[in-house]
């Protein structure tokens, strides 16, 4: 049976200094100073990543400096998204969406792009924490999309924030 089939078993993980807890499949770990390098060439790379043992598979994110509150969660996501398809045209694969999360309201969309090994998907999000955006992404190969959308929307609907 290929990975993404199966049912992931759950780990709840604590990130960003204690501020943040989410849930991510099983086998989850942050990768290597090397990976991160070879996944993320440019500089900053993101706050926090978790991959795969197969290293097929990557959640970042970052928080940034710049505001975001629950109403301004669909407009931000629906500007990334034109941003990305100017980068990349004709790469969308998922329009602009909005979910509830154990956080808030987050927004999503997914966008491929080609690679090596066939072509990539990711799944980029925005959620207001302490009325700063969350920015990040689930990366992963474009074999199964359905079954790695619904483990990220998973692991985007577990993210919460602990009291500072």
């Amino acid at each position: 049976m290929e990975e993404s089939r199966k049912q992931p078993e759950w780990q709840e993980i604590s990130c960003m200094a204690g501020r943040i807890r989410l849930r991510l499949p099983e086998g989850y770990g942050k990768p290597s100073e090397e990976m991160m390098a070879l996944k993320f060439p440019t500089t900053p790379g993101p706050q926090e990543a978790y991959i795969n043992q197969e290293e097929t598979r990557i959640f970042t994110f970052n928080l940034l400096d710049k505001p975001l509150q629950e109403q301004q969660v669909y407009p931000a996501i629906r500007e990334i998204r034109k941003m990305m398809n100017h980068a990349y045209p004709e790469s969308t694969r998922m329009e602009p969406k909005e979910i509830k999360t154990e956080a808030g309201r987050a927004g999503w969309f997914a966008f491929a792009t080609g690679g090596m090994d066939g072509d990539c998907v990711h799944c980029m999000f925005v959620l207001p924490v302490d009325d700063r955006m969350m920015f990040g992404c689930y990366h992963f190969p474009d074999r199964e999309p359905k079954a790695d959308r619904k483990i990220f929307l998973e692991m985007l609907k577990s993210i919460r924030v602990e009291e500072a």
